[in-house]
């Protein structure tokens, strides 16, 4: 398998360097330093998901390594402007790389999408409502669920308060999430507890706080692990990659809360060597997940799992991060492939709408 994988990325390879000859890339990212006028959370700030100059400049490098002409942009509004200045043969030979996230609205992640399929510029990644609907969890894990993938047993709360009634009289731990949030943004131990009048009122509070519903699930102990997928025709499905917290494989009760992932405070270790016949079935339903929502590009798709082995996906990234200390760059380097053949792989999943 692992030899297949290598040949794919070789062809990869060899598309992004044939089209660094007549392409430029726009890259439009959100920065920590250089992004402007951004609206935030009181607390869980947004910009946790920002890149520092230093990942910024990697990414950029390796573009340039490549062989492409790179125009940069730290603010979707001016990546905007610049496109409506530019000719139309101009727009044609760009290839839009959208890392921007500005602001807190639900629908931020779709704006640049939205743009590029308005004016006809090819971009990498999937489209305006794929976008979205995976920012939306609730949504996501019923149409998993109506499909046979197993998603953890969830109810809503949204501002006319719960649309499918309250977890009452459920007899295990819950956990409650900002609904179209990423990068555990409102997550933290505070989030896991059995249902009653304290958990119910901190559900309120996160309804006013973010703005947004509020998702509540089954919590689910054991392991947990992200997939990351290269999403073309035929999708490439790497192995999953484990979270280890404290030396911890099974990391039980332990999560990934907003400060361990601002703090990269975890690592990773390759899930298929630790539990071979579990990491089968789990790439099977990845992708068939990124099959049924239809997503392109770079994606991956998080489970939790259970001692026992029962799985359940909890979170679906159209975006995942593509640094080289993300869970992405993981399989690539136990491919011995380096940093510059996965930013090649990222700009060969471009399709040209």
């Amino acid at each position: 398998m692992y030899e297949y994988q290598k040949k794919e990325i070789k062809k990869m390879c060899e598309i992004s360097r044939h089209l660094s000859k007549y392409c430029k890339i726009a890259f439009i990212t959100s920065n920590k330093d250089k992004t402007h006028n951004t609206s935030d959370y009181s607390s869980f700030s947004v910009k946790s998901e920002f890149y520092s100059n230093d990942v910024h400049s990697k990414i950029v490098n390796a573009f340039k390594n490549i062989g492409f002409s790179v125009i940069e942009f730290f603010n979707e509004e001016d990546f905007i402007q610049y496109a409506l200045k530019i000719t139309k043969k101009q727009r044609e030979c760009l290839i839009v790389i959208n890392s921007a996230q500005k602001g807190t609205h639900i629908g931020r992640k779709s704006l640049i999408p939205a743009f590029c399929e308005l004016y006809s510029i090819k971009y990498v990644g999937s489209n305006p409502y794929v976008v979205s609907l995976c920012r939306d969890k609730y949504k996501c894990g019923n149409i998993l669920n109506q499909n046979g993938i197993p998603t953890p047993n969830a109810w809503l709360y949204n501002k006319n308060g719960w649309i499918n009634g309250c977890p009452n009289d459920i007899p295990y731990k819950l956990i409650l999430k900002p609904n179209y949030e990423s990068s555990s943004i409102g997550v933290d131990n505070k989030c896991i507890d059995y249902y009653g009048q304290t958990f119910d009122q901190k559900v309120k509070e996160y309804s006013l706080l973010f703005n947004q519903d509020i998702i509540v699930e089954e919590f689910v102990a054991g392991y947990e692990v992200e997939i990351p997928i290269i999403c073309t025709q035929d999708p490439l499905v790497f192995f999953p990659v484990g979270i280890e917290k404290n030396g911890e494989k099974c990391i039980g009760e332990q999560i990934l809360d907003y400060k361990t992932r601002s703090e990269n405070n975890y690592d990773f270790y390759d899930f298929s060597a630790y539990r071979p016949v579990l990491a089968q079935k789990l790439v099977d339903i990845a992708k068939k997940t990124v099959k049924l929502l239809d997503i392109s590009g770079f994606g991956r798709i998080d489970f939790r799992i259970k001692e026992n082995g029962d799985y359940f996906v909890t979170d679906i990234s159209t975006n995942p991060h593509y640094t080289e200390q993300s869970s992405f760059f993981v399989p690539f380097k136990n491919l011995d492939m380096s940093y510059e053949d996965m930013i090649n792989s990222l700009i060969a999943s471009v399709d040209v709408r």
